[in-house]
C-alpha cells in the first residue's frame, strides 16, 4: 500500500510538471506579475482562514463535551495540519488525535471530533462549492448536478441526531465504544459555520491573486471561492495524494479555464498551492514552538512549588 501511494505521488508530480511545461510561458508571466501587495493580503487571508478552521475545530470538540482553550485548539490543529504532506492526507488526523490527548482529551474523542470535523468541512465546501455552480456547469453537467443533489444529503447528516447516529456507526466498524450522549446542537451549528467562513475566506485568497493577474472582477469572487472549496476537499478526500496535491490544482483549473488562459489558471493554482504551503508551515512551525515554551513555563512553576526536602 505504500508502495503503490509512493507511486501515486510520484505520477501527480510528473503530470503537473508536463502540464506546467507544455503552458510553461503563460505559467510563468502569470506568477512572476502576481502584485506584491496581492501575494501577501493574499496570505493574510489564508492566515484568517486557518483562524476560521481552528474555531471550527474547537467547537466540535466543545459538541463531545470536551471544551479546550483556544490557545490549545490551535496548536493541535496547526501543527496536526503539517501531518497532511505526509503520503495520505489521513496523517494529519492521526497527529491531531494524538495531540489533543496532551490537552486533556481522551485520544477516542480526539478522533471522534476529528470525524465530525471532516464531515462539517465536506459538507459546508459543497454549499460553498455552490458559488461556483455557473463554472461547473461549463465543464460538466453531470458535476453541477452531483454537487447540487449532495448538498441536502450533507446537509441531513449534519443534523445532530443523524451525525451521532453516523458517527456511532463508524465507531461500530471501527470497533470503538459508542458516544454516550448526542452531540450539541449548538457547538455543531457553530462548528459548520466556522467551516463555511474558512473557504470563504481561503477563496478570497485565490479572488486577490485571480484579480492581480486578470484584472479586478467583483463577480468573479463567488466563482472563485466556491473553486476553491471544491478543490480543498477534494484534495482531502483523495487521501493517498499528499495535501492533496494535484488534485485541488486540478478542480481550480477546470473551475477557472472557462473565463481565462488554462495556463494562466495553472499558474493561479500553483501560486495560491505555494502561498498555502508556507502559511501552513510558518502557523504550524509557530504552534509547535509557543506550545513547548508554554509547557516548559509551565514545568518550571511545577518545579518551584515543589518545597525543598529538610
Amino acid at each position: 500500500m505504500r508502495a503503490a501511494r509512493v507511486a501515486v505521488t510520484l505520477a501527480i508530480v510528473v503530470a503537473i510538471g508536463i502540464a506546467v511545461r507544455s503552458q510553461w510561458s503563460e505559467v510563468r508571466d502569470t506568477i512572476t506579475n502576481l502584485d506584491w501587495w496581492a501575494v501577501a493580503v493574499s496570505a493574510v487571508f489564508v492566515f484568517l482562514g486557518m483562524g476560521a478552521a481552528v474555531r471550527s475545530w474547537q467547537h466540535a470538540l466543545g459538541a463531545l463535551e470536551h471544551p479546550i482553550p483556544a490557545f490549545d485548539a490551535a496548536r493541535c490543529y496547526l501543527v496536526g495540519q503539517l501531518g497532511k504532506y505526509l503520503p495520505g492526507s489521513v496523517w494529519a488526523f492521526v497527529l491531531q488525535t494524538e495531540l489533543v490527548r496532551r490537552a486533556g482529551v481522551s485520544r477516542a474523542n480526539g478522533f471522534v471530533a476529528v470525524l465530525v470535523t471532516v464531515g462539517l468541512s465536506v459538507t459546508s465546501a459543497l454549499v460553498v462549492g455552490l458559488l461556483a455552480l455557473p463554472a461547473l456547469f461549463q465543464i460538466s453537467t453531470f458535476a453541477a448536478v452531483a454537487v447540487t443533489a449532495l448538498v441536502p444529503v450533507a446537509l441531513i447528516c449534519c443534523y445532530p441526531p443523524v451525525l451521532t447516529r453516523l458517527v456511532n456507526l463508524a465507531l461500530r466498524i471501527l470497533r470503538r465504544a459508542p458516544l454516550q450522549r448526542q452531540l450539541a446542537a449548538h457547538k455543531i451549528a457553530l462548528a459548520l459555520g466556522w467551516c463555511a467562513v474558512s473557504w470563504v475566506l481561503y477563496g478570497i485568497h485565490l479572488w486577490l491573486l485571480a484579480s492581480s493577474s486578470s484584472g479586478f472582477e467583483p463577480d468573479s469572487i463567488m466563482r472563485c471561492i466556491g473553486a476553491l472549496a471544491l478543490g480543498m476537499v477534494a484534495g482531502v478526500l483523495v487521501v493517498i495524494a499528499p495535501s492533496g496535491i494535484g488534485v485541488r490544482e486540478a478542480v481550480i483549473v477546470a473551475a477557472l479555464s472557462p473565463f481565462m488562459d488554462s495556463g494562466v489558471a495553472l499558474g493561479l493554482a500553483l501560486a495560491s498551492r505555494l502561498i498555502f504551503t508556507l502559511c501552513e508551515v510558518f502557523a504550524g512551525f509557530v504552534a509547535a514552538v509557543s506550545g513547548s515554551r508554554v509547557l516548559r513555563n509551565a514545568l518550571v512553576h511545577e518545579d518551584s512549588r515543589v518545597p525543598a526536602p529538610s
